[in-house]
C-alpha cells in the first residue's frame, strides 16, 4: 500500500491521486491509523479534517471516507444516463444534482460542488469547482450519508429529536417550522439532544428507534442569542450564511445522547403569527394513513430514494411504524416568549402517551 495513505490530512490533501492509487482505494483502504468517528450510530473512519464536533468511536469501522484530488474514475458523464436528475437548478441553469449507478458504485454528483462515490463500506469524494472543506463536509454529513443509510435499508427523516424520559420525541419539518428551536427549548430544560436535522430510524427487536446524530446544533443568530446569550463568537456553518455551529455537551449548550432511543412520538410543528392566529397551542393526532404520507414528505432524500426503487420497502416500514409510534400535529405561536408554554404542552402530551 502506498505510503501517502498514512499521511496527515494536511499532507494528504495536497497530493493528487493517480489511477493506480485510485485502484488501490477501490479495493480496500489502509485506514488503521485513521480516526474513527461516531455519527448516526455508524463508525466512520476518515482522514478528513472535520470542523463539526463529531463523537469519537472505536474499531472496526462501518464505512470509510476520504477525498481524491484528481478525477477518481475517468468518466464521460455526458454518455451515461443518470437514474435521477434533480429538478432544482443552479445559477447556470444546470440541474443541482445527478445520481448515476456504475456497477456496485452509486455516484452522487452535485453540480460545481463535488462527486461522491458510494460503495457498501466506503465513500470517496472528488471536490469540484466550488467545493472547499466546509462544503464537502456539509454534503457528506447531510445528503450523502443519508443516501448511504437508505441504501442499507435505514430510512432517514428530516427531523430533530430530544430524549425525554428514556424515549425520543422527534420534530419533523422542512425549513422555517422550528424543529431545531423546539428541540433547543427542551434541551434548555435539561432534556438531551439526540439529533439535529437528520434522524435515521430503524426497527430493533420489535421497537422503532431513532439513531443519534452528533453533538452539535445549527442556529440562526437570533436563536443562539436567545438560548446562549451570544452568537458572535460561534463559527458560521458556511461563510456565505449566517447560521452558527453550536456545540452540545461540556462547555457547550445542553447535553447529548449518543445511543439510539425508542421513538415516543413524532410531531409536525407549524408556527403561526400570534397576531393572526392567536397564542393557543394545539396538539392533535394524525391518522396512520396521513402519518405515512407525512413520513414520506419529510424524508431527507425522498426523490432520490424513489428513483432507485426503495420506496415500496420504505412504505411498508412506515406503515408498520405508525402503528406503534403516534404522530401529532403541533400548531403553536411564533416567538421565543411562547416557548416555555409550548415546551410544557409537549411534555404533558408525552406524559399522556407514556
Amino acid at each position: 500500500m502506498s505510503s501517502w495513505m498514512n499521511c496527515s490530512p494536511e499532507v494528504y490533501r495536497n497530493k493528487a491521486m493517480s489511477p493506480i492509487l485510485a485502484a488501490e482505494l477501490a479495493t480496500g483502504l489502509d485506514n488503521d491509523t485513521w480516526p474513527i468517528y461516531r455519527i448516526f450510530d455508524l463508525a466512520l473512519a476518515s482522514n478528513f479534517p472535520f470542523v463539526n464536533l463529531l463523537s469519537r468511536g472505536a474499531i472496526p469501522s462501518d464505512v470509510t471516507f476520504t477525498c481524491a484530488y484528481e478525477p477518481f474514475i475517468p468518466t464521460n458523464w455526458d454518455q451515461i444516463i443518470p437514474i435521477y436528475v434533480s429538478p432544482d437548478r443552479v445559477v447556470d441553469g444546470k440541474s443541482a444534482g445527478y445520481l448515476y449507478r456504475l456497477g456496485t458504485c452509486d455516484v452522487l454528483r452535485f453540480t460545481h460542488v463535488a462527486d461522491f462515490y458510494l460503495w457498501a463500506n466506503q465513500i470517496i469524494c472528488y471536490p469540484l469547482d466550488l467545493a472547499d472543506d466546509q462544503v464537502v463536509e456539509i454534503y457528506l454529513l447531510g445528503p450523502v450519508l443519508s443516501f448511504w443509510l437508505e441504501r442499507r435499508g435505514v430510512p432517514v427523516l428530516h427531523a430533530s429529536a430530544v430524549m425525554v424520559n428514556g424515549c425520543a420525541a422527534a420534530f419533523l419539518s422542512h425549513r422555517s417550522s422550528g424543529k431545531s428551536t423546539l428541540a433547543a427549548a427542551l434541551m434548555q430544560a435539561g432534556y438531551p439532544l439526540l439529533t439535529d436535522d437528520i434522524l435515521p430510524v430503524e426497527r430493533h427487536r420489535g421497537t422503532f428507534v431513532g439513531r443519534p446524530g452528533y453533538p452539535q446544533m445549527r442556529m440562526w443568530p437570533n436563536e443562539a442569542q436567545h438560548f446562549l446569550g451570544y452568537y458572535q463568537d460561534l463559527e458560521r456553518v458556511h461563510p456565505a450564511h449566517s447560521k452558527r455551529r453550536v456545540p452540545v455537551g461540556p462547555n457547550g449548550f445542553g447535553t447529548f445522547c449518543d445511543m439510539a432511543q425508542p421513538l415516543a412520538c413524532l410531531y409536525l410543528p407549524e408556527r403561526r403569527d400570534p397576531r393572526e392566529g392567536g397564542t393557543e397551542i394545539e396538539i392533535t393526532p394524525v391518522s396512520p394513513r396521513d402519518a405515512v404520507i407525512e413520513l414520506v414528505r419529510h424524508s431527507f432524500t425522498p426523490r432520490v430514494v424513489e428513483a432507485i426503487g426503495l420506496q415500496p420497502r420504505r412504505l411498508d416500514f412506515f406503515a408498520q411504524m405508525v402503528q406503534q409510534v403516534p404522530m401529532r400535529r403541533l400548531v403553536y405561536p411564533s416567538g421565543f416568549e411562547h416557548l416555555p408554554r409550548v415546551r410544557e404542552a409537549i411534555l404533558e402530551d408525552l406524559e399522556t402517551l407514556s
